[in-house]
Parts: structure tokens; C-alpha cells; sequence
């Protein structure tokens, strides 16, 4: 399960992720990123992942497709500092 929680003005706003990002709740973080981004008009979406106790592959795809699209990842535990790193050297 997955938690989120969008907190935010009219500048800026973040997503509080909260539990596993696995399975279809990977597809809910894409659709909550993207009506955010929508809504903002070109300004920051940060992506808290303090919280964030799993990450399948294709939610860490997810997250870094995000970051290059322009999402902040914010509050990055050790845990998944290394599950994204070791996805980033997988697709060397």
C-alpha cells in the first residue's frame, strides 16, 4: 500500500509518499505527479521519499523517469538511495 499526500501553494507542491511503491500504486504516483505538474504551470513538484519503506522496479523506474522529467526528489533515505543507484548501474 501506498500513501499520498499533496501538500502545496500556488508555486510549488510536493508529494508525501508513505509505504511500498510496488504494483499498481505505481501507476497512482504517475497520475498524481502528472495532475500536479498539470496544475502548476511549469513550476517544481518535489517527491518526499522519507517514508518509502519499498521500491519494485518499476517504481524506481517511475522515480527516476520523474526526476529527469523535473521532479524534486526530496528526503531520500539511505535505502532508497541505494535501490536507485542500483537500478541507474542495471541499465548501464
Amino acid at each position: 500500500m501506498l500513501r499520498i499526500t499533496q501538500d502545496g501553494d500556488a508555486g510549488s507542491t510536493s508529494l508525501k509518499l508513505e509505504g511500498r511503491l510496488e504494483g499498481a500504486w505505481v501507476e497512482v504516483l504517475k497520475k498524481a505527479w502528472e495532475e500536479s505538474k498539470a496544475s502548476l504551470d511549469g513550476h517544481e513538484v518535489t517527491i518526499d521519499l522519507a517514508a518509502v519503506s519499498f521500491a519494485d522496479r518499476k517504481g524506481r523506474e517511475l522515480l527516476l523517469d520523474l526526476q529527469k522529467k523535473g521532479a524534486a526528489l526530496a528526503r531520500v533515505s539511505e535505502f532508497m538511495r541505494h535501490i536507485l543507484a542500483d537500478h541507474a548501474e542495471d541499465s548501464d
